[in-house]
């Protein structure tokens, strides 16, 4: 199947992308967001993997990645208040990582709203992981946005607003 072989290869780019970014930040905090989402892109993987090979499909769990990146942020900020902007500079790293998710929501949401997926429990594991490429692409941004103005950021939001999936 065409959709899955896409689906693979955009997972496996998030997640070489997203391994790179880890080893590029010298921010603790931000290496290990970026090795979360590394993770939860392998698994997405394998599970288009055993989609492929007509194997039961594990559930898609909720990956609780909400609550690491609220302590993330709740740890830089103090970084900030007390020593300045992190050293996070990565605008294009992270245009590159906001694409791969936007590029997987849509190729999936293509997939629901087209023939490719007709089974409700396939449909109902690509809606999951939708919601989650999504969570990730809020993630993204607001790396984008503390940033970009780390001191506004701080004072006007925290990343708990996100609900979890």
């Amino acid at each position: 199947m065409i959709f899955l072989s896409f689906a693979k290869e955009i997972e496996r780019q998030g997640f070489d992308h997203y391994n790179k970014l880890a080893d590029a930040t010298r921010v603790r905090e931000i290496a290990g967001l970026f090795r979360y989402l590394a993770r939860e892109e392998k698994r997405h993987c394998e599970i288009f993997e055993s989609w492929e090979k007509g194997s039961a499909l594990p559930p898609v769990e909720n990956s609780g990645i909400s609550k690491h990146a609220a302590k993330a942020f709740e740890i830089l900020s103090e970084h900030f208040k007390t020593a300045g902007v992190p050293a996070i500079n990565h605008d294009d790293a992270y245009e590159k990582a906001l694409e791969f998710e936007n590029k997987s929501i849509r190729f999936y949401t293509e997939a629901l709203n087209g023939n490719e997926v007709s089974d409700e429990s396939q449909r109902a594991v690509l809606e999951s992981i939708i919601d989650q490429e999504k969570s990730h692409a809020r993630l993204i941004t607001s790396l984008m946005e503390f940033q970009r103005h780390p001191g506004e950021w701080i004072e006007n939001a925290e990343w708990r607003h996100a609900e979890e999936y």
